[in-house]
């Protein structure tokens, strides 16, 4: 028994373990509540991470920011199916061995759970999914059109790394439809259970798959109809026992062997820029600004391969986001401009254009990772409207797809925002932005406040997904964040 629950070990340590060479995603620090649209119109200390342009337009001599927030993005179902392996009885694959089992009784639960792993993997393989965790903050200051301060971004990413679908056999290498009706008792069942749970389609499918074995087929079904843990609909076990039936008597196939495993990446930066911004006035043609910020980046790379039994419960996954990581040190280049003009019936007319990360910045990745992370140049546009001094309409567009660190996963925000000022000491902010590079993400709403004089004001934002996810067997919304902020300017 021991060498069986020390052969998934070795199968995962003969996995090659993949480069780690994506980007973050553009994170809307400070401007959540409009959206994320903010490359057009800041212009105080949190340019120097917008677009360092908008610093050609500051409005005050002096401004200093502090902000600090958590999101989350729940993509498909990996936590889902994350929390229904949580309520297996297994510890490693090698306790659905049927072969191990100390009597049938024992062998026909095990043989039932692993139907059930086996529909988990189905699922996990054909939907995939991510955990994204995303903390930051940042401290920032702006004399006249000059900008430094600290920026931390970060993306903490659990992701399928590999699906082993092959493996999957509850018994002994080349074991065979009778050793294994032997096993779990299955003369005893000579009739399907009054409890039936299979259609008579799903039965005659699932009894070809047996080659026309109906004890077993009537052994597994009240098995599965007593105790179904993981909460699988009918049509997953129906094809859960079908892929297990085609298993049996396969060579070198035993579900002790099974290497299904997640990714766990991450990567936090610490950004230190200097920026500046320098306004040249066209005349009719409104005012040009251009900016730029050199960063000192201090960047974090995590990441660690979890092995099935280690990806039992999503809060579990969370847990394990920091085991391993290595530090290093890089720099990078944004350059931006911003233009702006009063247009008839229109009022103000903003729009901008960055360009961060031109360099590709690159950091080390910790032990067992290839090559180096490195962070993907991130291009978004913006324009903006101010038809009236107390509000302001704004919208972003990422121009690049930015890579997340989430195997196969791409982001490329829309974003759009109102800002209200209808009190010196009051302003209130809504939005919506959605990832066009995934159809399936929908639009998430955002909502923001302040609340205080311009010499010390309290800043509050929050988005909230229109779909829902599961984590922890709850529905929650898909896409979440909140962010909290203070800021002085004079």
């Amino acid at each position: 028994m021991k060498i069986k629950m020390f052969l998934p070990v070795v199968a995962l340590l003969s996995l090659s373990l993949p480069a780690m060479t994506e980007a973050s995603s553009f994170q809307s620090i400070g401007k959540t509540g409009m959206g994320g649209a903010g490359v057009a119109v800041t212009t105080d200390s949190f340019a120097s991470y917008w677009n360092p342009a908008g610093l050609a337009f500051y409005d005050k001599t002096f401004n200093a920011k502090f902000n600090g927030g958590v999101g989350y993005n729940i993509n498909s179902a990996l936590a889902e199916n994350a929390d229904k392996l949580g309520k297996l009885d297994f510890k490693n694959p090698g306790d659905l061995n049927v072969s191990s089992a100390s009597g049938t009784v024992a062998a026909l639960k095990a043989a039932g759970e692993a139907v059930q792993f086996i529909g988990i993997l189905k699922d996990i393989d054909n939907r995939g999914g991510a955990i994204v965790i995303t903390p930051g903050g940042a401290f920032s200051l702006q004399y006249n059109n000059y900008g430094l301060g600290l920026f931390v971004t970060s993306e903490m990413d659990v992701y399928v790394n590999n699906v082993d679908n092959i493996n999957i056999m509850p018994a002994d290498s080349c074991t065979g439809l009778a050793t294994f009706a032997s096993s779990i008792g299955a003369g005893a069942y000579t009739s399907r259970p009054t409890n039936k749970i299979f259609s008579d389609a799903q039965y005659g499918s699932i009894l070809l798959a047996f080659s026309g074995n109906a004890t077993v087929v009537n052994a597994l079904e009240s098995q599965l109809a007593a105790s179904n843990k993981a909460g699988l609909p009918t049509d997953q076990l129906a094809q859960a026992l079908i892929d297990l039936g085609k298993s049996l008597g396969g060579v070198n196939t035993s579900i002790d062997n099974n290497n299904t495993s997640l990714a766990v990446k991450g990567l936090l930066l610490s950004e230190v820029p200097f920026a500046y911004g320098y306004k040249f006035d066209l005349k009719n043609f409104g005012q040009l600004g251009v900016g730029g910020a050199f960063k000192v980046i201090m960047g974090t790379v995590y990441g660690s391969i979890l092995s099935i039994q280690e990806s039992k419960g999503s809060d579990n996954i969370v847990k394990k986001m920091n085991d391993t990581k290595s530090n290093s040190t890089s720099v990078g280049l944004d350059l931006g401009v911003a233009w702006r003009k009063e247009l008839p019936a229109v009022g103000q007319f903003n729009a901008g254009f960055v360009a961060k990360n031109l360099n590709s910045p690159e950091f080390d990745n910790p032990t067992g990772f290839t090559g180096k992370t490195k962070v993907e140049p991130q291009v978004r546009m913006g324009v903006a409207i101010v038809p009236f001094s107390w509000l302001t309409i704004a919208a972003d567009l990422d121009v690049t797809k930015n890579k997340t660190l989430a195997k196969d996963n791409e982001i490329q925000n829309l974003a759009a925002g109102i800002e209200l000022k209808p009190l010196s000491f009051f302003a209130f902010r809504t939005g919506m932005y959605s990832n066009i590079a995934e159809s399936s993400s929908g639009a998430v709403g955002t909502f923001g406040l302040s609340l205080g004089p311009k010499w010390l004001r309290l800043d509050v934002d929050g988005a909230v997904a229109t779909k829902s996810a599961k984590y922890k067997d709850k529905s929650i919304p898909r896409e979440a964040s909140v962010e909290f902020g203070l800021s002085s300017m004079f």
